[in-house]
């Protein structure tokens, strides 16, 4: 893959229209039904699924940037839970459980596919051959989080996509060394709230966890000071984190970019070499945007670099 030149795009969640209108602000036109740019490549981030008004057309339109070469498309945790979602377990059930909320957390895409059953089934095998990230000697992207002593395992493995469905068994199975290193990549470090604390995320669901920021050295901090959870006010009280102090992602390391976290106002840096690109355009208020950010190769990221709609 390139090292320069691409434009990594945050979530889309089935929002077709801010797909195109931001794909072609960055210069992109279609060409033999694909989007493509005479100089620049994409590098999209995850969470293609779910939420948006037309969750097929964006993965359409995903599909055939890949296809031509003029994109790179990541496996999201979204993703990762529609595959869970229709596999069978062999006591019964499904790997991700049909309850209400899971349920209507997918029900967008398949409205958008209630009429196109054998290409949502033909969607899905796509799904399989994903990448899960992509590291270069200028940097480093995935969904959630890259976390060094989860990656390692997968590199030794060399597990770079789901490959098929006894692979997405073994990273629902606790117990099965793919389990935590997919779950880190994916959806990122999460701790538990004291007692009595919790919170309601955006499908209404009450939350006892909250997830943290894993480029921050957390020694000495307190979970309100590395929480990560947009429109969730922490009480500045709750007890330090007691966590490995060792593994957060420095300040030396080359530029990451991920999606995941649902953040809300203008895209902004986390620092020089953390950016996050996922500001919440499927937001039920109607004030998120779809971002972007123009890498050239720059080992200090720029927040002029930032592009959305």
């Amino acid at each position: 893959m390139v090292t320069a030149g691409i434009d990594f795009i945050g979530d889309i969640h089935g929002h077709r229209e801010k797909l195109e209108a931001l794909l072609s602000l960055l210069g992109y036109s279609k060409q033999g039904g694909a989007y493509c740019h005479p100089e620049r490549v994409v590098l999209f981030l995850g969470d293609y699924l779910d939420r948006g008004p037309d969750v097929r057309g964006a993965v359409n339109i995903v599909r055939a940037m890949v296809d031509a070469g003029s994109a790179t498309a990541l496996l999201g945790n979204h993703e990762f839970n529609a595959l869970a979602f229709w596999i069978k377990r062999s006591e019964g059930g499904y790997l991700r459980e049909h309850t209400i909320n899971k349920i209507l957390i997918h029900v967008e895409t398949m409205r958008s596919y209630q009429k196109y059953q054998s290409e949502f089934r033909e969607m899905l095998r796509w799904l399989y051959t994903l990448p899960l990230y992509v590291e270069t000697d200028t940097f480093r992207a995935q969904h959630a989080c890259w976390d060094s002593f989860y990656m390692e395992p997968l590199k030794k493995l060399g597990v770079t996509t789901l490959e098929n469905e006894d692979r997405v068994r073994r990273c629902c199975d606790k117990k099965d060394s793919l389990y935590w290193p997919i779950d880190r990549l994916l959806k990122g470090p999460e701790v538990p709230l004291p007692e009595g604390v919790s919170f309601y995320d955006s499908e209404g669901v009450r939350r006892v966890r909250t997830r943290i920021c894993w480029w921050k050295n957390p020694q000495g901090k307190t979970i309100s000071e590395l929480a990560i959870q947009s429109g969730v006010d922490f009480p500045e009280c709750l007890y330090p984190l007691e966590t490995d102090t060792s593994n957060y992602y420095g300040e030396s390391e080359r530029p990451v970019f991920f999606g995941h976290y649902w953040l809300a106002g203008s895209p902004l840096l986390f620092r020089e070499n953390v950016c996050c690109l996922d500001y919440s355009v499927a937001s039920y208020k109607g004030n998120g945007t779809l971002a972007a950010y123009r890498f050239d190769g720059e080992q200090r990221l720029d927040n002029r670099k930032i592009v959305y709609v």
